[in-house]
């Protein structure tokens, strides 16, 4: 049981870590897995007085990938702001391109 929480909470862990920098917010159902994964191995290895090191490691990288997936959904969206400027921009100098259209037309 604890080799087999082994293998499969370090591949959730580092599934989770990685997909955290691409995939936002599904990355946290590897993280969650990892954990539990992490958890039962830190358990049967206290049960049975073996190493600790592995599950710890499994556990951390863990709460690692958590905390970077939760800073990356509470990063701001730089992209959606410049469009919105970009946008606000344009409107403006259709309504002054209107105005000195307005003016060429009063000169006939």
């Amino acid at each position: 049981m604890r080799t087999f929480s082994i293998i499969l909470g370090s591949i959730a862990a580092v599934l989770a870590f990685f997909g955290s920098f691409f995939i936002d917010s599904i990355a946290f159902i590897p993280v969650i897995i990892g954990l539990i994964l992490g958890i039962v191995a830190l358990y049967t290895s206290k049960k049975n007085a073996m190493r600790e090191n592995v599950p710890k490691l499994i556990i951390a990288l863990s709460f690692l990938a958590a905390a970077i997936t939760t800073m990356n959904l509470f990063r701001e969206n730089v992209v959606a702001d410049d469009v919105k400027q970009a946008s606000e921009q344009n409107k403006e100098q259709e309504k002054e391109d209107l105005k000195d259209l307005e003016g060429i037309d009063g000169l006939e």
